[in-house]
């Protein structure tokens, strides 16, 4: 085996091969330059170009520092095709993509580089050695560890502090901190790294008080040591002793301050979360990723929607993490301007567009409404894989586009992705929201006969959605009762807006007091029984359940609408009188009331569960936050603009039939999205052909 001395640590030392070229000049100077930097992936490739053009691709300093700039890029792949084109790569070159590997998500193919370079007799040296370890620990290989230290030791380099602080994180990031510990007792000269490793080495092998015992006997402590210390404790769970620290440290960075952002996150207490990054002297990209996420967790996409748009001001370029969490915020709130925005940004930036980006883009397409573009979206990806085709089938299924969503299921199976739980939940749904029983009965005994899934809450809870909905309520109800897992109130609650949904009252009150017995304090099971009940113009029985929630502090969900304009967000409540338009739109829908009733409209009265007379029934039903929320839109967008409205409840039988009317009368698309799925208004038909 081929053994080199070891050479100087000041920089890594290309073989002597004569450069043909004088790489002196202004131009070359500044090519080189430019490569220290990250580059989009179209700028790679126009360096690289010159680099062929100038004939630097003879340079081996330049060709390396290519490869290198394209791991700092994110462009591995690229590195490996320019690399694989070099005919008798050097060790300079292997350390590069060494070196790049280790950054990436890719270790082990720096650890297979490593055992080419080995079984080719290629000299490793000391960078070859401090690349692979970082790609050991990646994927805690300790017996190539063990390896590799003993060649480290043999060829002399043991010496060496920087390969003595790999090989201490090497064991520790395996497992070993015992075996790191000897290492670093050994260490006559330790550098304020080596300190910081080994403290690191016992908080990843969950060491907390020795890590604290060695943070406690450290000469010097720079502010990393405090940031491991801080993080240890903000892992934990233990924030007041992370606070002490980072109140108490001499000197704050940036991962200071998200460390202490990310800690009060993980124990949700969401006001510090912001109270800090509020105080930060300085923020990266990282500080506003923590707290969108946040607001994301607790559903508070207003709020995530309105730091993201300070950010874009504050000029922080949002990554990858911030595309993925800002799309999620987009399909919440049906923001598709914003969506569009995102996925401008997406472009214009070269953003790598993975599996996990096109997924949340496709996602957000097809929840704001705009099935062709989440269509679009799927088309043009590649590679796809399972969660994708099962997003898809969702998208298409609450789009009530059954037909589509079992083509896409053709697709997986003809390209042998394996389809699991979430994929039958979404086909199940396809077939509710279109009606097809015998499908739907035939999905759920394929997923267990021909696929090996046990069907779960969720298939059971679809099949008993799929026959309630289309009238087979004593199917369903005897389906729970001999199902082969324990019904839940989610299966109990799906039966009761069957028996809503087609006035079984009988069947209703035997399931409510299940319902109630179980979930006594869930205002919804509550809000269901009287509906039916004041449906069924039984107002006493009606009376008596609200009775019972007023007595027991049950406060019921209001209805909610938000609609999308210029780029801003605005809420609507039932009979809200809080926007600044009230006025005008009263004034508004009273016109189109007269005009459409003159059209043929009849206001399906018994959506209005209020025991009171014939106009005031009218009148509730005018002031349903659905409508409020479209004829804002109509007054304040032109006749083009398709109207997106987000409910937060289903919409009542009387608003589906008013927004027909409008489709029609008023020649405008309303794309509405309640809790169960999308209606597309156009013409004066629904896309979900009055089945929802």
């Amino acid at each position: 085996m081929a053994c080199v001395a070891p050479p100087s640590l000041s920089s890594p030392s290309p073989s002597p091969r004569i450069s043909k070229v004088n790489s002196t000049t202004v131009d070359n100077q500044l090519l080189f330059v430019s490569l220290k930097t990250p580059k989009a992936p179209s700028q790679l490739k126009t360096l690289h170009g010159q680099i062929i053009k100038t004939g630097l691709i003879h340079d081996d300093v330049t060709l390396g520092q290519l490869l290198l700039c394209c791991s700092l890029s994110n462009s591995i792949d690229y590195a490996r095709r320019v690399f694989d084109l070099i005919p008798q790569p050097t060790p300079f070159f292997y350390n590069a993509m060494i070196k790049g590997y280790s950054t990436t998500e890719q270790p082990r193919e720096a650890i297979d580089l490593y055992l080419h370079m080995r079984s080719q007799s290629i000299p490793c040296d000391s960078y070859t050695f401090a690349a692979v370890l970082s790609s050991v620990s990646l994927c805690r290989c300790v017996s190539l560890g063990q390896e590799v230290h003993g060649l480290i030791i043999k060829m002399g380099y043991d010496a060496v502090v920087l390969l003595q602080t790999s090989i201490i994180d090497m064991y520790c990031s395996c497992g070993f901190a015992s075996h790191g510990r000897s290492i670093f007792d050994r260490v006559p000269d330790k550098d304020a790294i080596c300190w910081n490793t080994m403290v690191s080495g016992y908080v990843k092998c969950s060491k907390f008080s020795e890590a604290q015992a060695l943070f406690d006997q450290m000469p010097i402590r720079n502010v990393s040591s405090w940031n491991t210390l801080i993080g240890m404790y903000c892992e934990s769970g233990d924030i007041l002793v992370a606070r002490r620290l980072f109140d108490v440290m001499p000197y704050k960075d940036v991962i200071s301050w998200n460390l202490m952002i990310s800690g009060y996150a993980k124990i949700e207490d969401f006001k510090t979360v912001r109270l800090l990054f509020d105080e930060m002297p300085k923020r990266n990209v990282l500080s506003w990723n923590l707290v969108i996420s946040c607001y994301v967790q607790t559903r508070k996409f207003i709020e995530a929607l309105k730091l993201f748009r300070l950010m874009q001001v504050s000029n922080v370029k949002p990554n990858e993490i911030t595309v993925v969490a800002m799309l999620s915020v987009c399909s919440h709130l049906c923001e598709l301007d914003m969506g569009r925005w995102i996925h401008g940004y997406i472009k214009r930036t070269q953003m790598k567009l993975d599996v996990y980006i096109n997924t949340a883009l496709l996602d957000m397409y097809g929840k704001c409404g705009s099935i062709e573009e989440a269509q679009m979206v799927f088309n043009d990806a590649n590679p796809k894989d399972a969660f994708m085709c099962s997003n898809m089938i969702e998208v298409l299924a609450i789009h009530g586009k059954a037909k589509g969503a079992f083509e896409v299921f053709g697709y997986m199976k003809d390209s042998r992705l394996e389809p699991n739980d979430v994929t039958f939940v979404a086909l199940l749904r396809a077939c509710t929201h279109v009606g097809l029983v015998n499908t739907g009965l035939n999905v759920l005994e394929m997923m267990s006969k021909e696929f090996g899934l046990v069907p779960k809450v969720e298939h059971w809870g679809c099949v008993i959605d799929l026959l309630g909905r289309s009238g087979y309520l004593e199917q369903a109800h005897e389906l729970i009762k001999r199902m082969p897992i324990k019904p839940n109130p989610f299966l109990w609650s799906t039966l009761l807006g069957a028996c809503r949904l087609h006035n079984n009252v009988t069947l209703a009150e035997e399931v409510a007091v299940k319902l109630i017995e179980l979930e006594p304090e869930n205002c919804a099971n509550y809000v269901l029984l009287s509906n039916i009940y004041s449906k069924a113009g039984r107002w006493v029985e009606a009376a008596k359940v609200r009775k019972m929630m007023k007595d027991k502090g049950i406060m019921k969900k209001p209805g909610c609408s938000l609609v999308h304009l210029n780029n801003s967000v605005f809420e609507f409540f039932n009979g809200d009188r809080a926007n600044p338009l009230y006025k005008e739109i009263i004034k508004k829908l009273e016109e189109m009331f007269e005009t459409l009733k003159r059209k043929g409209y009849v206001p399906i009265t018994s959506s209005a569960l209020q025991d009171v007379n014939v106009d005031e029934r009218e009148q509730v039903l005018m002031l349903h936050s659905e409508k409020l929320a479209v004829v804002f839109g109509l007054i304040s967008s032109d006749v083009q603009t398709p109207i997106r409205v987000v409910k937060n409840l289903r919409i009542c039988d009387d608003c589906h039939l008013f927004m027909k009317m409008v489709s029609k009368y008023y020649n405008r698309q309303l794309v509405i999205r309640d809790c169960n799925r999308y209606h597309h208004f156009r013409d004066g038909c629904c896309s979900c052909s009055d089945f929802w």
